[in-house]
């Protein structure tokens, strides 16, 4: 991405839950905070992107592969960079943005679960990738559906249910992005007992990315307030996970993004 994201008035420095519990040996802030102001720019700057393309992609327009790579790029950079890639995380300012800064958020939780596996190189971006178009199904499905604030209906539900599918076709047909990204989107809901959806046969292997990518989603997604009920702290989430692990999410990868949670504890326990 060209030039040197500017400073915004949106960015607002300690409004992200996670970051009040992160351990004062490794604050950010001891860096300087023009630091980490520059990775909140830099992040913001990366929706407004990705804004730009998703409604170009709306508006039935070829989706800009290079922009999408550019938008990668930079987080890989970011987060490798960020002791703490936690920080990096964009509160949402819009309901109308969910769509966006829920993608970036993914893309950078996937990254801060796989660069400490030791991944790296192109198959790091291509995990980035899939994680920031996981939900790309979601523009081929009404708006007032997505933003309902009450209960939907059973016809409502299957649309949703929907866009995991319409997001793998869409991407299938797009040249110059990686296998990964569709099978990623059509697998984020299905859960690590395959409880969820899309319904596959019973002998399915689930990519690794997509698992990545269900905790990622299931992370940012408890804690960003939506319209149907407000967020939760850190520890509530960690605590769900928990639970759930072996379940709904691959028991290795939630103990391994437990243990980047644990970091940002003040006493590290």
């Amino acid at each position: 991405m060209s030039g040197t994201p500017a400073s915004t008035p949106h960015i607002r420095l300690g409004k992200i839950e996670v970051a009040q519990t992160r351990s004062p040996a490794k604050d950010p802030r001891a860096k300087g905070e023009k630091e980490i102001t520059d990775l909140f720019d830099l992040s913001m700057a990366e929706v407004e992107q990705l804004k730009e393309i998703y409604h170009e992609v709306q508006n039935q327009k070829t989706l800009r592969v290079m922009g999408i790579q550019e938008i990668v790029s930079a987080l890989v950079e970011a987060v490798k960079q960020e002791a703490i890639p936690f920080m990096a995380l964009i509160p949402l300012r819009d309901l109308d943005e969910y769509t966006f800064t829920h993608s970036i958020n993914v893309c950078i939780l996937n990254l801060s679960q796989a660069i400490p596996l030791g991944i790296d190189g192109q198959y790091l971006h291509d995990i980035g990738t899939a994680a920031l178009l996981h939900d790309i199904g979601k523009l081929f499905i009404p708006a007032e559906i997505l933003n309902k604030p009450g209960k939907l209906d059973d016809a409502e539900w299957s649309l949703i249910q929907q866009h995991p599918i319409k997001g793998a076709q869409y991407l299938m047909d797009v040249p110059g992005i990686p296998r990964l990204a569709s099978v990623t989107a059509f697998e984020h809901h299905m859960k690590f007992n395959f409880t969820g959806y899309p319904k596959i046969s019973a002998n399915w292997k689930q990519n690794l990315c997509s698992q990545m990518t269900t905790v990622s989603d299931f992370f940012d997604a408890l804690h960003t307030n939506r319209s149907y009920r407000s967020s939760l702290d850190a520890d509530q989430i960690a605590a769900i996970m928990h639970e759930r692990s072996g379940t709904e999410f691959n028991p290795v990868l939630v103990k391994h993004f437990l243990k980047i949670m644990k970091h940002l504890k003040p006493d590290g326990s």
